[in-house]
């Protein structure tokens, strides 16, 4: 069955989700999330673009993405996912695909649903019992909303600001938020981790 086109929408907001092949971990070292995290960095530069909420796993990754340009996101995909590629295979001598398929783009349409996934991205540590507080977890852009980090990747949500009047309080209640399990999480993995790519 031929794979059917990708949505590609001018200003669009996509949950994009890349996984190693065969679910094999990719980032095994800082050096690899370090190295990723520039890759996104250059590749922001490169095809304009808003990074709202991330999360590197040891297998997989999570972007909420809005760009500038539809048909930019294959191209900034592909710089991303080919670039990390190229490194992982010289580094660990490895052989063959690196990422399982095609990533998933989701288009996300209403500006009101960025911060229920950035909440569903953010919290795949927890999920995955990798830390049992949020803040432990040095890969996700969490500790920029939830305790004013600075992370030059990262972009205000453009929900964040109606969470409180100042810092603190949107800091607070950022917190808060994630601290709760969406009740739409279990319909979220159905339908962006569990079925094929």
């Amino acid at each position: 069955m031929p794979r059917l086109p990708r949505v590609l929408v001018d200003g669009g907001c996509y949950h994009v989700i890349a996984r190693g092949n065969n679910r094999q971990f990719l980032f095994t070292t800082d050096e690899a999330f370090w190295y990723f995290l520039d890759l996104l960095a250059r590749a922001k530069a490169r095809y304009p673009a808003r990074l709202y909420h991330y999360c590197l796993m040891s297998n997989h990754l999570h972007l909420l993405l809005e760009i500038e340009r539809g048909v930019a996101l294959p191209k900034f995909m592909q710089f991303i996912l080919q670039g990390y590629g190229r490194w992982y295979q010289a580094r660990v001598g490895h052989s063959g695909h690196v990422w399982q398929g095609r990533y998933k783009s989701p288009v996300v349409a209403q500006e009101s649903y960025y911060l229920e996934a950035g909440r569903y991205i953010e919290r795949n540590p927890l999920r995955a019992k990798l830390v049992t507080n949020l803040s432990d977890y040095s890969w996700s852009s969490y500790r920029y909303y939830a305790e004013g980090l600075a992370n030059p990747l990262v972009e205000d949500d453009p929900y964040y600001s109606q969470l409180g009047p100042d810092p603190h309080r949107r800091q607070a209640a950022y917190r808060d938020f994630v601290r709760l399990e969406s009740p739409y999480a279990p319909l979220l993995d159905a339908e962006l981790v569990e079925r094929p790519f």
